[in-house]
């Protein structure tokens, strides 16, 4: 499959050694439940400073030797300086902000994708998600929002002991989209970016 093919459904996910056994079994799940697994093609960004990047693109290979899929450098710098350790831990590594630059990253010839975190496990077939219809022409990103979170274990005592942050949940309905799985249209979302 090459890779500005119209058949291809694209897929991307970032990768770490961390989280390779979650990244595995998102990767089997999509595979097992697609009804055209070669038009699928994954996009993996990884940390340009991870020394075990070989490893990672190994693993993948022997593990899943039909599949189709391409390693990307993610620079940390590029968001190191702007991650804030008030709101949580786990958020804490630049990685998490990879999937906000997958325009800059991807080849221009794709033109929707579907990311992925890595503790997902998929139990329908992909294509049909990369085939949402999204109706208006302007809508640059689609997810699932939920509106019943609670916040409280969210963030950190940090976070909530600054008024400035803290007031930003008072007297709302705290809606929010999950960042670990959406459908971007990416051209849109680089005109976006062009216009801010």
């Amino acid at each position: 499959m090459l890779i500005c093919s119209d058949i291809a459904v694209h897929v991307a996910m970032t990768l770490d050694a961390t989280y390779i056994r979650g990244s595995m079994a998102a990767i089997l799940s999509v595979l097992q439940h697609s009804s055209c697994p070669q038009n699928i093609i994954f996009h993996f960004v990884s940390s340009s400073s991870a020394s075990n990047s070989s490893l990672l693109r190994s693993t993948i290979s022997s593990s899943f030797p039909y599949l189709n899929f391409q390693i990307y450098p993610f620079h940390d710098s590029s968001v190191a300086g702007l991650i804030s350790t008030s709101i949580r831990t786990a958020l804490d590594c630049p990685l998490n902000y990879a999937r906000s630059y997958l325009p800059n990253l991807l080849p221009l010839c794709v033109s929707k994708v579907i990311y992925l975190d890595s503790d997902l496990v998929l139990v329908d077939d992909i294509a049909e998600l990369a085939a949402t219809p999204f109706g208006d022409e302007d809508i640059v990103l689609a997810a699932p929002e939920y509106c019943n979170a609670n916040f409280t274990f969210y963030f950190t005592p940090t976070f909530w002991s600054n008024p400035s942050l803290s007031l930003t949940f008072a007297n709302r309905k705290a809606c929010y989209f999950n960042t670990g799985f959406w459908l971007l249209v990416l051209f849109l979302f680089l005109l976006f970016l062009v216009m801010i």
